[in-house]
């Protein structure tokens, strides 16, 4: 099984209607709910990445969709392109989302860092085809959001999480020293990067979302007149721009980037 690229992010939400709304007046443009399993999901497209908004419609569901909802939603892990997706278990930490085609699919989750859970998922196309299939189903951000940018994720042991993720085949590519204690550690797939912070102050797992933008301005124009708030876009440290929501959605932060010019 060889690892391709980040084909999915699974956050979880307690009100998809709500939802929806909140991360359309951020500026991005998101599908129809569909059902899935146990499952009510919309799908936000981000480049080649989807950000599926699952919402159980079971309050008996166990494993880790449970334990986000239960503190009031939240990223939980992401998905894996892979070049075979081995069928899953059925289990606690077994969800169903919709495949490409809108059929109900088994996906495993494993804790691979603490409080974040990956799976995997077929993915033979293009990031091209990938993106202008999200795109086709979800329309094109009024964000001019075109990728994910990042995923951070806090955990308690930058070494213990960089052998984890080693151990699969995705190599770490450097580490930061961030100060006060902090380290940092990068890992790439395609567009998007892993970025691994330790050791976490707070709950470890997914902690925010970057997405890279066209016109950062736009974006920061976009959510203030849907009625968020935003920060003006300022230098940021790997270059370029960047701007964030002040108030998090779902419970992840999120940050708009925009590329040195």
């Amino acid at each position: 099984m060889a690892i391709n690229s980040i084909a999915r992010v699974i956050v979880t939400v307690t009100n998809l209607e709500a939802s929806r709304s909140r991360w359309a007046q951020a500026g991005f443009a998101v599908s129809e709910p569909c059902e899935a399993g146990a499952m009510r999901i919309a799908t936000i497209g981000a480049g080649a990445v989807a950000i599926d908004l699952c919402m159980a419609a079971s309050t008996t569901q166990s494993g880790p969709l449970a334990t986000a909802t239960a503190r009031g939603g939240g990223a939980i892990g992401w998905l894996w392109g892979v070049d075979r997706a081995d069928a899953a278990n059925p289990g606690d930490n077994t969800i169903e989302l919709p495949d490409s085609s809108g059929a109900s699919t088994s996906v495993h989750l494993d804790e691979m860092l603490e409080g974040a859970f990956v799976g995997a998922t077929a993915s033979s196309d293009s990031l091209e085809q990938r993106r202008d299939a999200l795109r086709d189903r979800c329309g094109a951000n009024p964000n001019t959001v075109s990728y994910l940018e990042h995923i951070v994720v806090m955990t308690p042991s930058l070494e213990s999480a960089i052998s984890r993720v080693e151990a699969i085949g995705v190599p770490c590519k450097r580490i930061r020293e961030a100060g006060r204690g902090m380290r940092q550690a990068f890992f790439k797939l395609e567009q998007t990067v892993i970025e691994v912070v330790a050791p976490s102050p707070n709950r470890p797992g997914i902690w925010g979302l970057a997405f890279m933008c066209e016109d950062i301005r736009r974006a920061v124009e976009v959510a203030c007149t849907a009625g968020l708030q935003a920060t003006e876009p300022k230098a940021a440290i790997q270059g370029g721009m960047i701007a964030r929501i002040v108030d998090p959605i779902d419970n992840l932060a999120i940050a708009f980037m925009q590329a040195a010019q």
